[in-house]
């Protein structure tokens, strides 16, 4: 073991310092705002920082399949976001006995690191050339941004600062190209079970990982039928059938969902559209044309490996020709096209010095690829915090809010407030809430549950009957995301895209529900879904005046926020 940490230091050094990198902001925060850091750890690291803070926080609830993150009803329906990379990084933390806030940083640490290494590994063992495997890595980590026109210049932190994915994604797509190339390679079973558990795993982390890894592995039996190397062929076979049978739990799951009335609906929200189109991209056709033409075929086995990773995009992003079901083609550029478009071209890059036997040149670029990427990562998290230092000061006023529940409110209940409150009561606190902008995504929101709640909004906002039509069509982009998700943006390009139609029919409804007056009404809501407290933003929701409605009773005014029981 000495041995292995005496000949990999410098992976091991490299992957400490990409975690770094990727958990300054949050460690440099706490410095930096001192007094005024109230346990709000929400670092804006993205739009779905939030969502994957709040599962955590929901498997460390006693919830480990978050079927229902937000709402108190449909804890026990079947999972539509697979849990099982949630999961981990809820356990680490309860190992340790870490709050939300912290077991998000130890993830952001812990799980960096062992990416790194991982990745490592595998290119170690793919090329056999350290300095290759030790560069690669951090740019992939570190300065891949820079692949994205103008985005090294743009206060967006380093993807990793996520929690979550695309970290434990990753670590369970290139654990699997790890085990498999070695077991590609050595002929050895050991390799060849651990492929199987990955991959079988991976049916239960994300469903862009399992069934990218089924087209590569499909495209390298087709590869192998051709040169007739039926025992290989035989030992994939088995990999994917193992796999399969530790995915069984997943496919009974995803049979259960199915039968949920409301399956469809949420999967149109979540941009799962029916269509035959054909759909290619500029990446993968472009990275096939260089790989064909500069990658080195005198590594034979690798050759033939990496050819099946370059044409899997061209399967996964047509596989609807066959299934007649789009699955989102942005997620597999991101997490997989993009990934193994840089790798695999900085190996040809390396491959092209190693012929011309510059050796010389191969290892100052791999220093200098180091170098600039750690300093790209570092100016990249320092621009990022800073422009998002005043909203993480401004959000540290909800501290004392989400302390108070955490003090006075039973585990479970649910809270009525606005949805930047709702937010951080599901990623703070042990509480659910009446609503929460994410809450579209799972089997208990059905469609007539998110129009009835926005419609009690726009009520509470003082939008009269005869103001309707106007304020719903100046509203048309907010309309579609909050109750139809990406659909209509996927289907016409934008949100506010919506079909008027759709949205006139929204009037006439909204109108309708004046049949009943805003108190009854609002008492209706709350008594339907249990809600225990309100809170009132006088700042942001001036209109709201939650005063005058007799079923609430004042507990407790914190600053500009007063709290209601029912």
């Amino acid at each position: 073991m000495a041995q292995i940490f005496k000949n990999h230091k410098w992976a091991i050094f490299l992957a400490l310092a990409t975690a770094i990198v990727v958990a300054y902001p949050q460690i440099y925060s706490r410095w930096d705002l001192g007094d005024s850091y109230q346990g709000i750890g929400l670092m804006g690291a993205s739009d779905d920082e939030s969502a994957w803070m709040s599962r955590v926080k929901e498997v460390q609830d006693g919830h480990p399949a978050f079927s229902s993150t937000y709402f108190k009803d449909g804890k026990s329906d079947p999972y539509l976001f697979q849990p099982l990379g949630t999961i981990i990084v809820a356990y680490s933390g309860q190992l340790f006995s870490l709050n939300i806030n912290d077991t998000i940083l130890f993830s952001r640490l812990f799980f960096t690191s062992l990416l790194f290494l991982i990745i490592y590994a595998f290119l170690f063992f793919f090329t056999k050339e350290k300095i290759i495997s030790l560069s690669i890595p951090s740019v992939f980590l570190l300065a891949i941004s820079i692949f994205n026109r103008g985005a090294t210049l743009k206060p967006y932190y380093l993807l990793l600062t996520r929690p979550v994915n695309p970290a434990l994604t990753w670590i369970f797509f290139f654990g699997f190209l790890l085990f498999f190339w070695l077991f590609i390679e050595r002929k050895q079973w050991r390799w060849g079970i651990l492929s199987a558990l990955i991959l079988g795993l991976s049916f239960y982390d994300f469903l862009y990982t399992w069934t990218f890894l089924y087209a590569f592995c499909g495209i390298l039996i087709l590869i192998f039928l051709c040169q007739k190397k039926w025992q290989d062929i035989k030992r994939i076979a088995v990999v994917l059938l193992g796999a399969i049978l530790i995915a069984i739990p997943y496919f009974i799951n995803l049979y259960r969902a199915a039968a949920y009335p409301t399956f469809g609906d949420v999967g149109a929200r979540a941009g799962l559209m029916g269509g035959r189109e054909l759909s290619m991209g500029i990446l993968p056709p472009m990275l096939l044309v260089l790989f064909l033409i500069l990658f080195p075929r005198k590594w034979k086995e690798r050759y033939y490996f990496a050819l099946a990773l370059v044409i899997a995009p061209f399967v996964v992003l047509n596989q609807q020709l066959i299934t007649g079901k789009a699955l989102s083609p942005s997620h597999y550029h991101w997490y997989y096209h993009k990934p193994l478009a840089l790798i695999i071209l900085l190996i040809i890059l390396f491959s092209v010095l190693s012929l011309r036997k510059w050796q010389f040149a191969k290892k100052a670029l791999a220093i200098f690829f180091i170098v600039i990427s750690i300093s790209l990562g570092i100016f990249v998290q320092s621009i990022s915090y800073s422009a998002s230092k005043e909203t993480i000061v401004k959000i540290q006023k909800y501290g004392p809010l989400m302390d108070w529940f955490n003090k006075n409110a039973k585990k479970e209940e649910v809270v009525f407030s606005n949805d930047a409150i709702a937010n951080l009561i599901v990623t703070h606190t042990s509480l659910n809430v009446f609503y929460h902008h994410s809450a579209k995504y799972s089997l208990s929101a059905t469609t007539e549950r998110l129009i009835n709640t926005f419609f009690l909004y726009y009520r509470l906002d003082g939008v009269a009957e005869a103001q309707a039509k106007d304020v719903f069509l100046g509203d048309k982009e907010n309309i579609s995301w909050a109750i139809y998700g990406i659909y209509y943006r996927d289907l016409f390009g934008e949100y506010e895209n919506i079909p008027d139609g759709v949205v006139l029919d929204l009037v006439r409804r909204y109108q309708e529900s004046f049949a009943a007056a805003t108190p009854d009404l609002f008492n209706e809501m709350l008594q339907k879904y249990e809600v225990n407290y309100l809170i009132w933003d006088k700042e942001s929701n001036p209109k709201w005046q939650l005063d005058q409605y007799p079923f609430l009773k004042k507990a407790a005014e914190i600053g500009e926020f007063i709290i209601y029981e029912r």
